[in-house]
């Protein structure tokens, strides 16, 4: 039976319909076209969150999920529980895995790993990243999430699926690139970057680049938000209690974490922050010192600029989180991920590859950068 994935509901923090379904709610309306597209109205709230196709989104979500756990083990294929028993090994003598709660058995593709620790916060930051398709320089929209405080890399996706999907979840290429904010006063680059978001056809329908594959080549490339909804449904079937999360300064981040987590949001248990950075010196140990806030955006959403010697950050809570927790928040776990990642000759070489092949060299890459993680000796 397809498992229903909600993705249609208001993404608002505070409102009282935050992550409710369709069927749920009297105070939505839809289709509402008030914003130049097909949005659902929160009458609660005053929201428009951007409408989907539904049942495109949960079948590709579910064939998704099933080939993650069937590949990884973490959780069932069938019914998406993480509570899972070591159930004996096939003829070949590998590890077979039940779900403690459909029953269901399988056999993993990959060596399942020790205890899987639970982070205390997710960093999330996207990266554009080179593939050979139907012409050259086309992009994939990858998305990387990390334990912020341990720096291992938790889970890896790109906007490439293997998987059948509906023309609605389609990327499509209009030729008009949002442009690359290297503005040097920092608060100016937050403030461009929420003019960009107002400037999209809808809030979360970002144009980073042209993404063909190659003729009759296998598998799609998704909009850049519905593979930011798989890959944060991953992570919560993973850590269904992770209550702060820290991401890169893109709108349909937000509204993916805080649809994937509504439940904690709603009870007013998470924290959900943007970052914003501008690191000359990573070196340095010498105190952030808060240099005052300002407000942006359609939201007019209140941020705070902090400065240590050369650095500079923008910090944002997005959903009442304790300003005092801002000094300590960074996306440091992923800077050292991406700086490590341009010196690997697999990865240089990646505009030579397939979309698939791209995917696959990254998660190649991730799983040695963890270990590495492991192994490397105390301080390095």
């Amino acid at each position: 039976m397809l498992t229903q994935f909600t993705i249609n509901t208001c993404k608002s923090f505070g409102c009282r319909n935050l992550g409710l379904p369709i069927s749920a709610s009297a105070d939505y309306s839809w289709p509402d076209y008030r914003l130049g597209f097909p949005a659902l109205h929160c009458r609660a709230c005053g929201s428009y969150p951007p409408l989907f196709d539904e049942q495109q989104f949960n079948e590709w979500l579910s064939a998704h999920l099933s080939a993650y756990a069937f590949e990884n083990g973490h959780f069932c294929p069938e019914c998406y529980c993480n509570k899972t028993i070591c159930y004996g090994h096939n003829p070949r003598g590998t590890q077979r895995v039940q779900c403690r709660v459909c029953r269901k058995v399988w056999t993993p593709k990959r060596q399942l790993p020790g205890e899987v620790i639970p982070p205390v916060q997710i960093e999330t930051v996207p990266l554009i990243v080179p593939f050979q398709g139907g012409r050259g320089d086309q992009k994939l929209y990858v998305l990387l999430s990390f334990d912020a405080i341990r720096g291992n890399i938790l889970h890896l996706s790109t906007n490439f699926t293997q998987h059948p999907i509906g023309e609605t979840l389609r990327y499509l290429w209009r030729g008009n690139i949002e442009p690359e904010l290297h503005h040097s006063d920092i608060v100016k680059r937050v403030d461009m970057r929420e003019m960009h978001f107002l400037r999209r056809s809808q809030f979360d329908e970002i144009q980073y680049g042209s993404a063909v594959l190659k003729r009759n080549a296998k598998g799609a490339i998704l909009r850049p938000v519905i593979a930011a909804h798989g890959h944060f449904r991953v992570l919560n079937i993973l850590f269904p209690e992770i209550k702060t999360h820290v991401i890169s300064h893109e709108c349909f981040l937000r509204g993916a974490v805080i649809t994937v987590w509504a439940e904690l949001f709603r009870q007013q248990q998470g924290e959900l922050w943007f970052i914003e950075e501008d690191i000359s010196d990573s070196d340095t140990n010498t105190p952030w010192y808060f240099q005052g806030k300002t407000h942006h955006g359609w939201w007019q959403s209140q941020w705070s600029l902090w400065i240590q010697g050369k650095n500079r950050k923008m910090v944002c809570p997005l959903t009442g989180g304790d300003s005092s927790n801002a000094e300590m928040l960074s996306i440091a776990a992923s800077r050292h991920f991406i700086d490590w990642l341009y010196k690997q000759t697999n990865f240089t070489h990646s505009a030579q590859l397939s979309a698939g092949g791209v995917t696959q060299i990254l998660l190649s890459l991730a799983h040695d950068y963890n270990d590495r993680l492991i192994t490397a000796p105390s301080g390095d």
